[in-house]
């Protein structure tokens, strides 16, 4: 009840006595939690700022990558596929590069993936990173489908272990594009393990870079520490440009500055 009237002193609205001015105060609680930002995963643009952005984006999503978020929507981990602005600034990031070798770290079923391996080339290629297979072969046929199965490399073991495989495959210096969306307390590690591998000009994209903004708020914990962490050191890196954003759940970029 303490609460209750105290939201009720604080939105200045009128205070009643007796059961009434409990329940009023219960039911503006209810109305402003509702209605309130931080009561919703940001990520996934459900405001109307987010939404007007989305509408006025000219995200383009052939059949398969329909029947593919379709799919994954039913997932109980469905909170880990790529969102629409993500996708977005993927698409864009990889036509400004005009990117032909990209690495993904964490796929799940491969939403973000389907999008970039879209843009490739006829001989391009992009490296999937993850742990298990078991969500990748959600998302094969849908690739197969798209006709982009050819493009697509995938690499099922320890995403540190596939980086330094193919930094010893002679990709060091030749990738245009990584995005990363694995395991956060490794950030710091694909850091730098993708710093070697990318080109001079060459872009880094991570996400959950503030976590519905948890980071901002609470960064002494597990895997909170270890985004801070990244953010900060790419703050101050003099290899790198770089610049934290508010797309999806937080993005930051990492543009290698030419040698």
């Amino acid at each position: 009840m303490e609460s209750a009237v105290k939201l009720l002193t604080d939105y200045k609205a009128p205070l009643l006595f007796g059961a009434g001015a409990v329940f009023g105060a219960v039911s503006l609680l209810a109305k402003i939690k509702a209605t309130s930002p931080r009561n919703k995963y940001a990520k996934w643009g459900n405001d109307p700022v987010k939404e007007y952005c989305y509408a006025h984006s000219n995200i383009a999503e052939p059949e398969a990558l329909v029947e593919l978020r379709r799919v994954t929507a039913q997932d109980r981990m469905s909170v880990m596929e790529s969102t629409m602005d993500a996708r977005q600034l993927l698409v864009f990031l990889m036509r400004t590069l005009k990117a032909k070798t990209v690495v993904e770290v964490g796929s799940y079923t491969g939403v973000g993936l389907l999008s970039m391996a879209l843009e490739l080339p006829d001989d391009g290629k992009i490296f999937s990173l993850d742990i298990s297979d078991e969500y990748a072969n959600i998302g094969k046929p849908f690739m197969k489908k798209a006709g982009v199965m050819e493009k697509i490399d995938y690499r099922i073991g320890p995403a540190l272990d596939s980086l330094l495989n193919l930094e010893k495959e002679g990709y060091k210096g030749k990738v245009d594009l990584c995005f990363i969306d694995a395991d956060k307390n490794n950030y710091p590690n694909y850091y730098e393990l993708c710093l070697e591998l990318l080109r001079p000009g060459g872009i880094i994209v991570f996400d959950n870079s503030l976590r519905d903004g948890s980071v901002v708020f609470d960064h002494g914990d597990a895997p909170n520490c270890f985004i801070h962490e990244t953010n900060e050191k790419a703050a101050v890196d003099s290899r790198v440009t770089s610049i934290l954003l508010c797309i999806a759940d937080g993005s930051l970029i990492l543009r290698k500055n030419d040698a």
